[in-house]
């Protein structure tokens, strides 16, 4: 997939391969990161839902591992809705039990549609030059899914 016009080492390109993965990886993980900061920053009664991070300033939540693993967890979901996009149903139900579980750590439904947009504020200056309108819409509207799906299942 990624050869290099240098080197005709077959190995060469699964190297770059794993080299964009990871980047890819970091990159979106900051991203969820500087995600879950701002929506703290911007709806400080969302951090008053999560217990481990209460009266938590920003610069020790950039280091906290709860936070960390919070924000791959959410990564996951991300991940999982866009690689299993062909089967609608399976995410569906993902989402649909997510959001079920949400009751239970007392979120509030209107939570749901604020990390949509605070992920995109935290993802456009990562991708850079490859942001454009168009990457905008496709994650506003995988949020909005998202949010949508997860939603249906706290309204009982």
């Amino acid at each position: 997939m990624f050869t290099s016009c240098y080197n005709h080492d077959p190995s060469s390109g699964a190297k770059q391969y794993e080299r964009v993965e990871l980047q890819f990886f970091v990159s979106y993980f900051y991203a969820a990161i500087i995600t879950v900061i701002a929506l703290f920053e911007t709806h400080p009664e969302v951090q008053s839902v999560f217990m481990p991070f209460k009266a938590q300033n920003c610069e020790s939540l950039m280091d906290n591992v709860q936070l960390k693993s919070h924000a791959l967890r959410v990564m996951g979901t991300v991940d999982k809705c866009i690689n299993r996009f062909h089967d609608p149903a399976k995410v569906r139900d993902m989402l649909h039990e997510l959001g079920a579980r949400h009751v239970m750590y007392n979120a509030k439904v209107d939570y749901m549609d604020l990390i949509g947009p605070q992920f995109i504020w935290a993802i456009e200056p990562v991708l850079g030059e490859h942001w454009t309108p168009e990457v905008e819409q496709a994650w506003s509207d995988l949020f909005k899914f998202i949010s949508y799906i997860m939603k249906g299942a706290m309204t009982f």
